[in-house]
Order: structure tokens, then sequence, then C-alpha cells
């Protein structure tokens, strides 16, 4: 029984090494919380970012987003990127808003690209022509 305890230690130990060296080569994405990567300009009644996630490819850091449209009609949306280093302050010029249209109950996903490798973390602005009254 001995045996096979050592075994299966052993094998969760090369899986946790194996996923360790693949983070530290930026080549698995991670899941990143909306609420901590979002900064929400009003509440948008039927556009939501349903997915977020980063990784690094080739020395730059890659966001992708995805958005959906909850509604049957379309609907406008604005998001951008803030590049940050790793104390949070930015390491490259505000970017201008992009514009973005959901046909009804579409989902989309936006790949963002890092403009220099000096960014390490991001923040994401993001805003709706439909929004609640608040």
């Amino acid at each position: 029984m001995t045996g096979q305890k050592s075994e299966g230690n052993m094998g969760k130990i090369l899986i946790r090494l194996v996923l360790l060296i693949a983070l530290c080569q930026g080549s698995i994405a991670l899941a990143d919380s909306v609420e901590a990567k979002v900064e929400q300009h009003g509440t948008s009644k039927y556009l939501e970012i349903i997915g977020i996630s980063s990784k690094v490819t080739d020395h730059l850091l890659t966001i992708h987003l995805q958005i959906k449209n909850k509604d049957n009609g379309d609907n406008r949306g604005y998001y951008r990127a803030s590049w940050l280093d790793e104390s949070g302050e930015p390491v490259w010029d505000e970017e201008a808003w992009k514009p973005l249209l959901l046909h009804g109950n579409q989902k989309m996903n936006i790949k963002l690209v890092a403009p220099t490798t000096k960014a390490k973390d991001y923040k994401i602005e993001f805003s709706a022509e439909e929004n609640y009254r608040e």
C-alpha cells in the first residue's frame, strides 16, 4: 500500500511541477476576475463581460475578453485597456475608446495585446450606451 501512495504523491508532484514551469513560461492563460480587472462606467442593461483571461506570449501581455449581449436587439458598447507595470503604474499612454456592436444574443471575443513588454498587468474600462439609471 505504501508503494501506491508514494507513486500517487509523485504523480501529483510531477503535475504541479509541469504547471509551475508552464506558468513561468507564460504558456497558460489565467482566468482573471472580471470584478478585479474591469472598471464599469455605469451599469450596462444588456452588455456583460462574461469572461476575461490573460497570458504572456512572446513577452507581451495578451488579454482575452468575452462579451455577451443579453438582449434580442443590437447594443453598443465601448472599452479600452490601461497597461500597467508590476506596481500598478501606467507604462503606456491612455488608449482611445474602442466601439463595439453586438447583435441580439451575440457573444464576442476580443483579443488585446500590450504595446510594450513593460506591461505586466492591466485594467479594462467598459461602458455601454444603454445603462441602468443609478
